[in-house]
């Protein structure tokens, strides 16, 4: 990795719950810092908590940053201090580069001016003239895909459009740091992916990113190190892989202490659940995914176009329990590229409880060569509540396509929507 372009030391921020302790207390700190000093203290006073305390990290060119955690957990204050929105309480933000571009679920695009009139403002906020800003204005109109809209406000546009707009603004610029701010989910899957493919080559020329999401999987695909965040202080940092491991048990742990604060008793301390036992949305973990095997069925490899099968061991507390069986084919690119649902409709297979096999067959998988990752849902028919999941929050199974691009399997490359493909399941 390159210099060090973000820094923070003991970075501290508090604040107050009860609106009227707090106006008190501003006015007692403002009095304070004229007479004492310009730093706050290390204590709480009656009404205050801690959303961020004693936070150091480092950001360095050519490098991306991931930030996660539960809602709640302190990660959009310290966005807000480490851009300067907020003033820390305690503690310092040391930047080394003043080209550093946000980019929020607003796109940071004002709501009452068009898009025409956001695309002269931000271009010009960052330095650039006027004169060059007329000469690509329209290849970033073009570039947006909102070409209809972009003399209306941006208030009356969806998330999506403002994503693609801020974007296509964002690409004519080149910043040190890109901070993201849950902003990567935004918009249809053709602009995904456009904007994580300008990521990587902006990542491949040694931009740094500062990312902060729910997604997992665009986690784990961009971030060469991840915090992850609790109650305001980094709870463990490493890599992607380990820390969203980590992730996962803690919020496992966090819903079992939820669960444990009602007179109801633990599923697994109970006799055995029964289908009226069920409360919906609580069933999440009856259905253990063990693993799953993807193997040709004609061939030791698996190539494009040969029959393979998929076989996966589960462990069931439920028995003659309806379902509906999911998985989700993709790439690190692109996720999903697409789906085979296990009967739909009025359609539905019964669980057995205990340990069991579940497979079925793609006849002929339209798959190019590559390296493919595998997630598997298992839902209760009717209300589609998961029941079992594996690999969406913590490491997919991946499997590999061998051999030669054939000039039948184009449209697997050059098809742009989610699709489904026909199996036969047993």
């Amino acid at each position: 990795m390159g210099k060090i372009l973000l820094e923070t030391k003991h970075l501290s921020k508090k604040f107050c719950r009860d609106p009227k302790l707090s106006l008190r207390y501003t006015i007692a700190d403002i009095f304070w810092e004229f007479r004492r000093k310009p730093e706050g203290e290390n204590r709480l006073r009656p009404g205050e908590f801690w959303s961020v305390y004693d936070v150091n990290l480092q950001l360095r060119a050519g490098e991306v940053l991931g930030l996660i955690g539960h809602n709640g957990a302190g990660k959009s204050t310290l966005i807000n201090l480490i851009t300067g929105i907020l003033r820390p309480t305690l503690g310092q933000v040391r930047w080394y580069t003043n080209r550093v571009i946000m980019i929020d679920s607003q796109a940071g695009l004002n709501a009452f001016q068009t898009g025409r009139e956001n695309i002269y403002n931000l271009l010009s906020m960052y330095g650039v003239g006027e004169n060059i800003v007329k000469n690509k204005i329209n290849d970033i109109i073009d570039y947006s895909g909102i070409q209809t809209f972009i003399d209306s406000p941006v208030g009356t546009y969806s998330t999506g459009m403002r994503l693609r707009l801020a974007f296509s603004i964002y690409t004519q610029l080149k910043p040190d740091v890109f901070i993201i701010d849950e902003a990567l989910g935004g918009g249809d899957i053709r602009f995904q992916q456009r904007f994580q493919n300008y990521l990587r080559e902006y990542i491949k020329n040694g931009g740094s990113i500062l990312v902060v999401s729910h997604e997992m999987y665009q986690i784990k695909s961009l971030c060469h190190r991840v915090i992850l965040f609790d109650r305001g202080q980094v709870y463990d940092s490493g890599e992607p892989d380990e820390i969203i491991y980590t992730y996962n048990e803690l919020m496992l742990a966090k819903e079992n202490n939820s669960n444990s604060s009602t007179p109801t008793i633990p599923i697994s301390q109970s006799a055995e659940p029964t289908n009226e036992d069920l409360v919906p949305g609580e069933k999440l973990g009856l259905v253990e995914i063990e693993s799953v095997e993807v193997t040709a069925v004609d061939a030791k490899e698996i190539t494009p176009g040969c029959k393979v099968k998929f076989q996966m061991t589960y462990n069931s507390q439920l028995d003659d329990y309806p379902v509906i069986v999911c998985f989700s084919l993709g790439k690190d690119e692109l996720f999903p590229m697409a789906m085979m649902n296990g009967k739909y409709g009025e359609e539905y297979y019964k669980l057995k409880k205990g340990r069991n096999q579940f497979c079925c067959f793609v006849d002929k998988i339209p798959l190019l060569p590559g390296k493919y990752q595998l997630k598997i849902a298992i839902l209760e028919y009717g209300n589609y509540d998961i029941l079992g999941i594996k690999g969406y929050q913590d490491k997919p199974f991946y499997f590999e396509v061998k051999g030669y691009n054939d000039l039948e399997l184009n449209f697997a490359r050059s098809y742009k929507y989610l699709f489904y493909i026909p199996t036969e399941w047993e």
